[in-house]
């Protein structure tokens, strides 16, 4: 018989069980609920980004950028001056909407992911941006200083017995100076890299140890590669594997600010660039730190003249530029347009991005250093087959450079396209567009054979294929040249191009007076009293007589602007970044130039063009430049280029064609 307490314990169970059901389907709805609002983030991304693939592929986005552009007619990169570099800010205007159907945001240099209220981000922590990017404090400063101050011991302890001993400065020092700034994060990483380039400032053989750090390039962990992937595009944790059909982790490539994934969208092959943890806080640390030391510098009568404080905050900006992925994404739309009549000339498309990422089209191809390293490989195998030396030394004077004889294998019609294309493009940059790759080294230039010669021969035998396949399977036409890492961009001036392009007319003319004087004017500010410019000027005249004759007279323009900075550097004489910028990538030019064909002058064949610049922007009367040319000075200038062109084209096809035929010759 049951007892009272058990009526009314019943009750009461029963109750308990009601409620604790309704909390545990309370749990199931919210899980439930979680559950839906992640796959619909996941899908609402996946479609955008599959919408913008498709946009890209087929044309569209490029068309509607293209009519933005031409409205707005005097097209110019973004500067970072005054930008706040924790998190780059885009500001829609009236001129910079474009048509985008909703796939991209109407501000036409924004590549971010449409914000939607009603599907917010899911990423659980911190945003992409945010990442370890707290308030610099001054103990942060603190710390930071003590770090460095410990990684440059080797250096600084040493210093004094490097001032006493050249063959310690130049055997041993310098190369402790590149091992401490590939220690102390990406900001002197990067600096060491455009010191490498300044000859003008620093001596040949820092410069050579300092060029070692294009080679060191740290790389992050993929989990932090796909914490950022996630963080930038809203999506819940494990939710990059549902949007992507793979995503490689072990990185393709990797540089100082951010490495590089491949992964796969629809089918289609794409990669996604990925900046390296704490990046920007650590620029912003070590340049505020630079700063202070810059000051130093410039208050010592022996370094003022070069005002490391300019150049330091001059390259901090750039440096900020480069930290902030969405600035790339840009950058490579400009360019796109500048080039969207070259169908042999490409950079990366951008679909997406962010300050931390940037998802981009995978670019066929392979790096141009590595495919000549390949016929240089095989010149070596067939020169010890054959018993013959592999090198040949071409020795104008002190300056000697070695020339490795791979060239005599690379097919005529590849080593035609990679040296026209390589001066075409640069001229285009420099006298049309006047917006310059500010880092166009041979890492950075990718070569399309189209699976043609993609194979790096071996053998003495397969060299012959290689050299029979000219002008057969091998066509111009079937060969493409990417420009790749667009996070620096000049933005030249009327003033800077048409000074710059002086100095290419004065070593055409073997004028060196000219030369002189226009190197004098790469810099706003000079300190040189008009005696110390007369021994510039006399020295530079020197020089061209030495080794510069002008226009065909077989001049090597790297030797002569080897010279022109050595003595920039001797006469302490300023010039500005743009202009080194400009130095240094026709130095890469014509070294590239050079390593395929050592015959073919770029000066030479840059002829046409320089010339028919020289005459519209440069005064008839006393030959100085034209500071502000006229609406109809620029038109003119826009018109003359595409028969320049054609002029310049017509010579290089007549070089090679004689070329050809020496190469037959010696065939038979």
């Amino acid at each position: 018989m049951a007892s009272s307490s058990d009526f009314v314990g019943r009750p009461t169970t029963s109750l308990v069980r009601i409620i604790g059901g309704a909390s545990l389907n309370s749990n199931s709805n919210s899980v439930e609920n979680q559950a839906q609002a992640e796959e619909a983030r996941v899908s609402h991304v996946r479609d955008i980004l599959s919408k913008r693939l498709g946009s890209v592929l087929s044309g569209r986005r490029a068309r509607q950028f293209e009519k933005w552009a031409s409205k707005r007619g005097d097209l110019k990169v973004i500067s970072m001056h005054g930008v706040d570099e924790a998190e780059l800010d885009f500001n829609t205007s009236d001129d910079a909407v474009v048509s985008s159907d909703g796939i991209f945001p109407d501000d036409s240099i924004n590549l971010a992911l449409v914000p939607l209220q009603h599907m917010p981000s899911l990423y659980p922590g911190k945003a992409a941006h945010t990442m370890g990017e707290a308030t610099i404090s001054g103990v942060n400063l603190f710390f930071r200083s003590i770090r460095l101050g410990f990684n440059f011991v080797p250096v600084a302890s040493t210093a004094w017995l490097a001032f006493l001993s050249t063959t310690f400065r130049e055997k041993i020092w310098f190369k402790w100076v590149a091992t401490c700034l590939s220690l102390s994060g990406p900001a002197f990483i990067k600096w060491g890299q455009w010191a490498s380039t300044r000859s003008d400032m620093f001596s040949e053989q820092l410069c050579q140890a300092l060029s070692q750090l294009h080679n060191d390039a740290p790389s992050h962990s993929w989990k932090h590669t796909k914490n950022v992937m996630e963080s930038s595009l809203g999506l819940p944790r494990g939710g990059l594997l549902r949007v992507f059909e793979s995503f490689d982790e072990i990185p393709l490539a990797s540089g100082s600010i951010a490495q590089i994934h491949r992964a796969s969208l629809n089918g289609t092959t794409i990669v996604a660039k990925v900046r390296h943890p704490n990046v920007a806080k650590l620029i912003d640390m070590d340049f505020r730190l630079m700063r202070i030391a810059a000051l130093v510098a410039d208050w010592l009568p022996a370094l003022s003249w070069l005002h490391i404080r300019d150049t330091v905050e001059q390259f901090s900006h750039t440096m900020a530029a480069q930290a902030h992925l969405n600035v790339e994404g840009h950058h490579l739309e400009v360019l796109n347009y500048n080039f969207r009549n070259w169908n042999h000339v490409r950079f990366p498309r951008p679909i997406y991005a962010s300050s931390a990422a940037i998802i981009e089209t995978f670019e066929s191809g392979s790096i141009v250093t590595s495919i000549l390293d390949g016929y240089d490989a095989l010149a070596s195998q067939v020169a010890h087959d054959q018993g013959t030396l592999v090198v040949e030394e071409v020795d104008d004077s002190d300056d000697s450079d070695e020339i490795s004889l791979g060239y005599q294998f690379v097919p005529m019609s590849v080593a035609q396209f990679i040296v026209t294309t390589g001066s075409s493009v640069y001229l285009k940059m420099l006298l049309i567009d006047r917006q310059m790759h500010a880092d166009l080294h041979p890492g950075n230039i990718m070569l399309d054979l189209a699976g043609v010669v993609g194979k790096k021969p071996v053998s003495a035998s397969s060299s012959r294929k290689v050299i029979s396949s000219d002008t057969t399977t091998i066509s111009g036409r079937h060969l493409g040249i990417t420009l790749v890492d667009a996070g620096m961009v000049a933005q030249l001036s009327q003033e800077e191009s048409t000074n710059f392009v002086g100095l290419l007319c004065s070593i055409g003319d073997g004028d060196g007076r000219i030369a002189a004087r226009c190197a004098l004017r790469f810099s706003k500010e000079t300190q040189l009293t008009e005696e110390e410019q007369n021994g510039f000027v006399e020295d530079m005249d020197e020089l061209f007589k030495e080794r510069c004759r002008g226009y065909h007279t077989n001049v090597d323009v790297s030797h002569v602007l080897r010279g022109v900075l050595g003595l920039i550097r001797k006469h302490r004489v300023r010039i500005d970044a743009n202009y080194a910028t400009l130095v240094v990538n026709c130095l890469c030019i014509d070294g590239l130039g050079r390593r395929v064909c050592p015959n073919y002058n770029v000066l030479d064949s840059a002829k046409p063009l320089l010339q028919s610049y020289q005459g519209l922007c440069y005064n008839k009367k006393d030959g100085s430049p034209v500071t502000n040319p006229s609406a109809l000075q620029k038109g003119l200038v826009r018109l003359s280029m595409p028969l320049a062109y054609m002029k310049k084209s017509a010579s290089d096809s007549a070089f090679f064609h004689r070329e050809m035929k020496k190469k037959n010759v010696g065939n038979d």
